[in-house]
């Protein structure tokens, strides 16, 4: 009987130290300025994403990408499974609904836009300019800037 014990214990071991090696990352996306439509928000990773392509969530091969439903003027999403690395988030509060950053005629956006780390952004944001370390189960918060 000993043995089953053994062997169960040993599984227990594998699983919870397979387990520790992914981290969750929640991300609470903050100062929305409405309830409408909803948030797209992608994550880059330095080892796997294009960073160059940042914040381009089709060209930059985020490593994950979800729409978030905006309540009270926030959006709350946790993803799970991450390495441990360096990452950058990007997000749009696409208050229309239709998948993508508005813009006005000069390119500039018309719909919120954040990016982890809070930088003040002038022009197109760069992924070092969002980056954080990941260790671990992390939270972060972005708050959502409108320009027009």
């Amino acid at each position: 009987m000993k043995a089953p014990s053994f062997i169960a214990a040993a599984v227990f071991a594998s699983l919870f130290s397979f387990s520790c090696d992914a981290a969750d990352l929640t991300i609470t996306i903050d100062n929305l300025r409405s309830n409408q439509g909803q948030v797209l928000l992608c994550v880059f990773s330095a080892e796997s994403s294009d960073s160059a392509q940042f914040p381009d969530c089709e060209k930059g091969r985020p490593v994950r990408f979800t729409k978030a439903i905006i309540s009270g003027g926030k959006a709350v999403v946790t993803f799970n499974g991450l390495k441990d690395g360096v990452y950058a988030v990007a997000t749009i509060h696409d208050e229309n609904g239709n998948g993508q950053l508005d813009t006005n005629f000069i390119g500039i956006p018309t719909e919120g836009i954040g990016v982890s780390t809070n930088p003040r952004i002038f022009g197109k944001p760069r992924f070092e300019q969002g980056q954080f370390n990941i260790k671990g189960n992390t939270a972060i918060t972005i708050d959502t800037k409108y320009i027009l």
